[in-house]
């Protein structure tokens, strides 16, 4: 059905069947698997051309900093979207103020782990931004590791408070933390400011700690910087 094609597809198609041919001729003792469709231009343009993502920026401020800057400048603008609805940078950057002045009520300052144990949400990037406003850093703990998981990491790092959902709740661990559930404590939370916090680290403060795999002994907590 040559509707369901453009010419410029079928041209690409053609020459990447030719291009395998000639690999083919070229390299007769090669799997079809080690031979490639693409050329040396699409190649380079895919690898290189395309990914070429850097970004120049100062990096003598907290990633939180950045995005306080951001929130100022463009407040109404759209920040993010997701299947729960969508939020702007200032009410992303409000939102997060509340928590992290309620997370400084709660002793969370400069180098204090958080644990952060929610579902992919707006919650999420509020929790994640309250923390390191509050000049803390987070441990990211995903609800569908395995309970064993979950219960490591949070004894190794032993983080003093953790931010969860109402509906992940049930999946941590027992544990000695303090456990703030951001939707089901927000009107506790929102009565705190609003306001940026004072900001407390710099870029060579701890951001969050993330743990390896363990699939070559016991997971490890890496620190990571702003």
């Amino acid at each position: 059905n040559s509707d369901l094609f453009d010419p410029s597809t079928i041209g690409r198609m053609v020459q990447h069947y030719e291009h395998l041919l000639e690999g083919i001729v070229a390299n007769p003792e090669l799997r079809i698997s080690e031979l490639s469709l693409l050329t040396e231009s699409e190649r380079t343009r895919l690898l290189f051309d395309w990914n070429r993502t850097e970004q120049v920026y100062p990096r003598v401020a907290g990633v939180h900093e950045h995005f306080e800057r951001q929130a100022a400048a463009t407040p109404d603008a759209l920040a993010v979207t997701s299947g729960t609805g969508q939020i702007s940078y200032g009410q992303l950057n409000e939102r997060a103020n509340r928590l992290a002045h309620h997370l400084r009520g709660l002793g969370i300052g400069e180098g204090k782990l958080v644990g952060l144990c929610l579902e992919r949400s707006l919650e999420m990037l509020v929790g994640l931004l309250a923390i390191v406003k509050a000049g803390g850093a987070y441990v990211p703990l995903d609800p569908d590791y395995p309970a064993e998981r979950l219960t490591y990491m949070l004894e190794d790092a032993g983080a003093p408070v953790v931010i969860t959902q109402a509906g992940v709740q049930h999946r941590l661990p027992e544990t000695a933390a303090r456990i703030v559930c951001i939707d089901r404590d927000w009107p506790v939370i929102a009565a705190n400011s609003g306001e940026n916090p004072e900001i407390t680290s710099s870029a060579a403060s701890l951001a969050y700690m993330i743990y390896t795999s363990g699939s070559t002994g016991r997971p490890k907590g890496v620190p990571i910087t702003h």
